[in-house]
């Protein structure tokens, strides 16, 4: 009896289905459990919502568990809308109530066999949906080459008000005081507001976290979000500004992905179908790494090189970010891939307009350009000096890595001696940024080309300035290093970019001259005084070759430092190819780049084994360890006297 009317239940479940589940193509966006509590027994229903566009013939099995009994059951029902209502009935079969524990219905999907549905409707529904992804996508792309531009801007608005003033003219060596200023600024806007929004990967978490914890559904979270960006964005235009040892494309970067979350939240939908959420994700992820690529094309004025940015770095962010999630409950992350035209064509439309966008309102202006007629005679010859340029720049990588993380533990207190760490880490963060200023300024004095006026620096060295003096070209490598890694680490606001562009174009000049020095030596050697190095040198097939010229060397230095110091090296060649125009540095830059990721790679694996030694090391106790504590406590001292305690054991042996 008991089973006949769950049969029924299902045939009204069936009825009510078939009343409202063809009255349009709508996504469900909510899927619920009703629950009936009664004092014998309760009903559990729970159902997924069907797939978007389309209805689905499913069969659920009903199992009704009972208290030594279990009957199944079979019914074929067609998906529709939520069950709202059951029921149950008391056992009055036998006469006797018999005292149920549980009766719970479970549902599941066994098949889904999809109906057949007009090609012409799943053909405008698939249209609609990509065309409305495309649109997306160039709306990103068009604010982000918007809004950068205006970024670009307002920077070059505070370096003219802060440097091109006549006091500076009387009193050179007050020019301390400005970048002091910048970071006493955004010091300010970190004691007004708290720590400042996360970069690129935190973005990305917090991205993906948002979609399953429903965090950013309301406009008060919104509105929070991007206040928090809007003083990130004014602490990099002040930072910048004020000519502190950064590069504004870690910021572009951060306005196209700020785009492109806004766009998000604009057209957020909520589900609880996990189809759906994954569809969703990858989506988010797309559009995300969409405005990371248009941040990158209009900050560079290279497309190209902004769609590869997306393939290379944010891949391997999202790569990473899944990695940490491998263990959790919550992971339900798809593999997301670049290789599809879904993937690949909203990138390409937003690096495009943002880089047309910032461009129009640019012109050739706060623009990164370097030396076109480059000239390569002989690059066969030199591919082993291009490789061992790699393998420079790959150390110079790591040096610059090492020392920014030594710097950011030495602001938290975490790094030097005890008084050190004690006054870093009672220190209030919105005091740090101002310390990482005075030093930048300090330098400056005495090295003007480390601090950021725009490309202005870095095109010279790319072109005339490359034939500088060496020891001038290492002293400038040394303290560029130095400096971005401070200002980095106290909390002022800029990317690495640029800096590592410079250092690049440093190493690469440096490089040269010790290259230019060697080939004249192989070419002075005396056959009388060394005829072994005479024989070697003639049987060689380019015995004397033309070196390329100095702004060559530092293209490709500074190609391959950026590819290494990201890890990136198809963006960084792209990258200087775009800016030159020249086919001749291509290939150079593939080898060097490329040399230049291993080493580095292989340098700071190194490292971090190193360091997970030490903490294993730190935090295991060995038996020498015990050993030396046992020795180190010293005699214990007796409680009685040795003579008092041998009369004590005598007299009890007598008696």
């Amino acid at each position: 009896m008991r089973v006949e009317w769950n049969l029924l239940l299902a045939v009204f479940c069936w009825a009510n289905d078939a009343a409202h589940g063809f009255q349009g193509h709508q996504r469900h966006q909510s899927s619920h459990n009703n629950q009936i509590n009664s004092s014998r027994n309760f009903v559990v229903l729970q159902r997924r919502p069907p797939p978007v566009f389309s209805h689905h013939k499913v069969s659920r099995t009903f199992r009704i568990r009972l208290q030594g009994t279990t009957q199944d059951r079979d019914a074929s029902v067609s998906s529709g809308e939520e069950v709202n209502g059951a029921s149950s009935s008391r056992d009055q079969h036998h006469g006797t109530t018999m005292q149920r524990s549980i009766m719970e219905m479970e549902t599941f999907h066994s098949k889904n066999i999809e109906e057949e549905e007009p090609t012409s409707v799943k053909a405008s529904w698939s249209y609609w949906s990509t065309g409305s992804q495309l649109v997306q996508a160039g709306a990103v792309g068009a604010t982000t080459g918007l809004l950068v531009a205006i970024f670009k801007l307002s920077i070059e608005s505070v370096r003219s008000a802060c440097y091109e003033q006549d006091l500076w003219v009387t009193y050179p060596k007050l020019l301390f005081v400005v970048p002091t200023l910048g970071g006493i600024l955004v010091g300010m806007l970190l004691w007004l507001g708290g720590p400042f929004p996360p970069g690129l990967r935190g973005t990305l978490q917090e991205v993906d976290d948002s979609q399953t914890k429903d965090s950013e559904s309301n406009v008060t979270d919104q509105i929070q979000i991007q206040g928090k960006f809007m003083r990130k964005s004014s602490a990099a235009v002040v930072t910048l500004g004020t000519g502190c040892s950064l590069g504004p494309e870690g910021p572009c970067v951060e306005i196209g992905m700020n785009s492109a979350r806004s766009c998000l939240q604009v057209i957020r939908g909520r589900t609880d179908d996990l189809a759906d959420m994954h569809a969703q994700q990858s989506w988010n992820r797309i559009l995300l790494s969409s405005g990371a690529a248009a941040g990158v094309a209009a900050g560079f004025n290279a497309p190209i090189a902004g769609v590869f940015f997306a393939l290379e770095i944010m891949q391997n962010a999202f790569e990473s970010i899944d990695g940490q999630k491998k263990d959790s409950e919550d992971n339900s992350q798809l593999p997301l891939s670049f290789t599809t035209n879904t993937s690949i064509t909203p990138i390409l439309i937003a690096s495009v307009l943002s880089a047309l966008i910032s461009q129009s309102i640019l012109g050739n202006h706060l623009i990164f350009k370097a030396a076109r007629g480059v000239f390569i005679e002989t690059p066969l010859a030199e591919l082993p000096l291009y490789f061992m340029l790699g393998a420079m720049s790959g150390l110079v990588s790591f040096a610059f890595s090492y020392l920014a993380k030594v710097s950011q533990s030495f602001f938290a207190g975490e790094y030097g001696a005890d008084p050190v760490r004690k006054v870093m880490s009672s220190m209030p963060d919105p005091f740090k940024p101002a310390i990482g200023g005075l030093l930048c300024g300090i330098v400056g004095l005495y090295y003007p080309q480390i601090l950021f006026f725009g490309y202005e620096t870095l095109n010279p060295l790319l072109k005339t300035q490359a034939y500088l003096p060496v020891t001038l070209i290492l002293t400038l490598l040394g303290m560029k290093t130095l400096m971005t890694a401070i200002s980095a680490g106290s909390g002022l606001v800029g990317g690495t970019f640029a800096p590592s562009l410079f250092l690049g174009s440093m190493t690469g000049a440096a490089f040269r001259h010790g290259a230019s020095e060697m080939v004249k030596a192989m070419n002075s050697v005396d056959p009388t005084v060394h005829p072994v190095a005479s024989y070697v040198l003639q049987t060689i097939p380019f015995p004397e070759f033309q070196l390329a010229t100095a702004p060559a060397y530092a293209m490709v230095g500074a190609a391959s430092v950026l590819a290494a110091l990201f890890r990136a090296p198809l963006t960084a060649t792209l990258l200087l190819f775009e800016v030159t125009r020249n086919y001749d540095v291509l290939l150079p830059i593939m080898a060097s780049a490329g040399v230049a990721s291993i080493v580095s790679d292989i340098l700071e694996d190194t490292l971090e084994r190193r360091d997970e030694m030490k903490r294993r090391d730190k935090d295991s106790v060995s038996w020498g360890d015990l050993a030396g504590d046992v020795k180190g406590t010293g005699p214990v001292p007796m409680a009685r006297p040795v003579s008092s305690l041998v009369d004590e054991m005598t007299s009890s042996d007598s008696s």
